[in-house]
């Protein structure tokens, strides 16, 4: 028998049956994790499954290949049912999609799992820099599904100092003088990915083209597409 307690953010949910689901949640100490819920659209209790709730849960299973049993309580209900800013509520979407769609079930992630935890907060709260610290978070992302970023040092010269691109093919940082002779070729690296810098509206094009050459990059390599909604988020910030 399997069993154990963790907390978690709600990815999504699908139907099971007329009154039950399968509930999928990004836990802190379990990855990402299915479970069936029994009853769980009943009025009482349908709202504690809603994506972004932030949930304490147990599981239970007799064996890792059969799909456990969650009994699930309500820790923090999602931003989405608060937020009335476009922008940041389709940031937030962006985030439980990119996770959903970019991790593996059962493979424990815990400092993604709080980066991400944070990073929602600090959405949600109106603090300023978030959406250069979504970025990160994307380069952060990448780290963990294996297409991670050496921006620290130049990998032609291997020098520290005036990083201006990012190379396609090998992800690593090159510095101005050194990439000169191929900087049609290279992305143009923002200096906020490299700093605490505020980025303006150019940055913020640079830091994206960069994680979306990535992020597409890996969504090939799984034979899928990446999800609309960060296509949506970018327009509602670059665009509008």
């Amino acid at each position: 028998m399997i069993i154990w307690d963790d907390e978690g953010l709600i990815l999504s949910s699908i139907n099971y049956s007329e009154t039950s689901i399968i509930l999928k949640v990004f836990t802190r100490n379990h990855g990402v994790q299915k479970g069936f819920i029994r009853g769980a659209k009943s009025k009482k209790k349908s709202n504690i499954y809603e994506a972004g709730n932030l949930v304490c849960l147990s599981f239970k299973s007799r064996t890792e290949d059969m799909l456990g049993i969650f009994l699930v309580d309500l820790m923090k209900p999602s931003p989405l049912l608060y937020l009335n800013d476009l922008k940041r509520f389709s940031c937030i979407i962006s985030v439980i999609n990119l996770l959903e769609f970019s991790l593996l079930e059962s493979e424990p992630e815990t400092e993604l799992y709080c980066y991400s935890k944070n990073l929602i907060n600090k959405i949600f709260s109106y603090e300023e820099g978030w959406i250069e610290e979504y970025i990160r978070w994307e380069v952060f992302l990448l780290k963990k599904i294996g297409f991670g970023l050496e921006l620290s040092k130049c990998i032609l010269s291997n020098k520290k100092t005036n990083l201006s691109y990012v190379s396609p093919k090998s992800g690593c940082a090159v510095n101005k003088e050194a990439g000169k002779p191929w900087e049609k070729k290279l992305l143009e690296l923002p200096k906020f990915l490299i700093s605490d810098n505020k980025a303006n509206r150019s940055e913020l094009r640079k830091g994206f083209k960069i994680t979306t050459y990535f992020l597409t990059k890996f969504a090939n390599s799984i034979d899928k597409i990446l999800p609309f909604t960060r296509s949506n988020f970018m327009d509602n910030i670059l665009i509008k």
